[in-house]
């Protein structure tokens, strides 16, 4: 048998004839999309939690679980989607998930199409693609800065045209979720909801929650973009990258410390951006003729700015995490003699 020469390399057959890169962008996208829809029930929960839906009664215990003071804690993710399934079926875990996948898909989509209008046609946007793939240690602080300043202008542009395009697709399945709070069946499908909304709202109500969206989005990557630039110039000045340099140790300690930074700042920033998603999500409803959208469940605001101040007090962190939800809020006596949280506004 004749050997093969290690020098040919072997066609690639293109899927629906894409090239190659699409195809795997693609693949990577059917995969997130399914892994979205098998973990949907978890953003049905985080939802209804964003809107202060919080009909299940509370459990005492420490706030550091085995020690601490005592407090009133809302029941974690998990229990809240049982008793939620327990009460109103267990269907109610997939409302709107038609949705929020159409969304996905499409922001996925949006996202990758900008990216790669922007590389062929404006590579220049945010400045000189010059220092593209120069390793920072290589790179003088001024270099490393211009490189961090074009990379956050072409993420922003793309994030920003991707927001846009999946907001309506958004709006209706933050919608959907929000009926299950007054039991209404308003929005019954994706294509219905957005028709629903543009007759009634305009195409504003589309875009509803899309400017507290956005500059949480934008905060995001600003915010991971600056602070990976500061943590890997401290990097260099430290001498870590000299020690990589002599032994194994060295290098390891480096890569260390490396990823460390690049799991904290984005876990930092999201944390200090998070209260823009829930006032998203609170002006997604906004309009809607949903029983979430007026009293007693919430007051009318006129924008979003409206709904940060009603939310500062107690709300601007609903569901930022799924266990050890403590209530910091007023509590009420149900009829079964237990606690409850108590979100209701009342005038």
């Amino acid at each position: 048998m004749a050997a093969v020469d290690a020098n040919v390399q072997i066609a690639h057959d293109p899927f629906l004839g894409m090239a190659e890169e699409d195809e795997k962008f693609y693949k990577g996208l059917a995969a997130k999309t399914l892994v979205t829809g098998l973990t949907y029930p978890i953003t049905v929960v985080k939802t209804l939690i964003q809107l202060g839906h919080e009909p299940f009664p509370l459990s005492t215990g420490k706030i550091f679980v085995f020690c601490g003071r005592n407090a009133y804690f809302l029941p974690n993710g998990f229990s809240y989607a049982q008793q939620l399934a327990h009460a109103k079926g267990l269907s109610i875990l997939w409302t709107g998930l038609d949705s929020a996948l159409v969304s996905f898909v499409v922001g996925g989509v949006a996202g990758h199409v900008a990216t790669k209008f922007l590389n062929d046609h404006y590579p220049a946007v945010g400045g000189s693609a010059e220092f593209e793939g120069k390793e920072e240690k290589n790179m003088t602080d001024h270099e490393s800065f211009r490189r961090m300043l074009r990379a956050a202008i072409r993420d922003s542009t793309v994030r920003t045209f991707a927001v846009a395009c999946a907001r309506p697709f958004t709006v209706v399945c933050i919608r959907q979720v929000a009926q299950v709070i007054g039991g209404e069946t308003k929005y019954q499908s994706v294509f219905h909801g957005l028709r629903l909304v543009g007759v009634e709202e305009g195409p504003g109500g589309l875009f509803s929650g899309f400017i507290p969206q956005l500059l949480g989005e934008l905060l995001v990557i600003w915010g991971v973009h600056s602070l990976t630039y500061f943590a890997e110039r401290a990097i260099i000045r430290s001498g870590l990258y000299e020690k990589a340099a002599e032994n194994e140790q060295g290098q390891k300690e480096l890569d260390d410390v490396r990823k460390a930074v690049h799991f904290i700042v984005p876990f930092v920033v999201n944390s200090a951006a998070y209260p823009y998603s829930v006032v998203s999500t609170v002006m997604a409803v906004a309009g809607s003729g949903l029983a979430v959208s007026f009293l007693p469940y919430s007051p009318a605001f006129p924008n979003w700015m409206n709904a940060w101040d009603y939310l500062k007090p107690h709300g601007l962190k609903r569901g930022a995490r799924l266990f050890l939800r403590e209530q910091i809020g007023a509590v009420s006596v149900g009829s079964d003699k237990q606690l409850y949280a108590t979100n209701r506004h009342f005038v």
